[in-house]
């Protein structure tokens, strides 16, 4: 008797892993353009003499750490990206979701010389191999089928 090992790789969740991984780039414009607002709002505090309640928040500092924070996630997407080993799986990701307005998908697949089915097929393994390089932490975009035991 045969015994089948059941790797991870087997075991993923293309689908909803793809899924996940494009749930993050989605936030990627908006949360790039607020990280860009850093540039533009980022002034030094005023003092006009005014009497005011303690506080032990600083407003201003919390709001330089959520900048702070897009901008980290901008730059982590970007790495995972640029991590990834197929070229056309970067371009793909690139064109999608980190440029200005994203092409239409004809135009991509005209770029790279691909028809629908292979651009389909590409674009989810750009997106599952993003989710295998992203951290863990603060979220894990790999999804496992879980199997029963007979």
């Amino acid at each position: 008797m045969m015994r089948i090992v059941q790797t991870y790789w087997r075991r993923l969740d293309h689908e909803a892993t793809a899924t996940n991984a494009k749930a993050v780039l989605m936030d990627y414009r908006h949360r790039k353009h607020k990280a860009k607002r850093n540039e533009v709002t980022i002034q030094s505090p005023q003092m006009d003499g005014m009497p005011r309640s303690p506080s032990t928040e600083n407003a201003q500092e919390n709001k330089i750490l959520r900048d702070l924070e897009d901008g980290e996630f901008c730059h982590q997407c970007d790495r995972v990206i640029s991590a990834i080993e197929s070229s056309e799986g970067r371009t793909i990701l690139r064109l999608l979701y980190t440029v200005g307005r994203p092409p239409k998908v004809e135009s991509i697949m005209e770029q790279l010389g691909m028809q629908s089915t292979a651009y389909y097929h590409a674009r989810e393994d750009a997106l599952v191999a993003f989710a295998e390089l992203w951290p863990p932490s603060p979220s894990e975009l790999l999804v496992y089928r879980t199997e029963k035991r007979a």
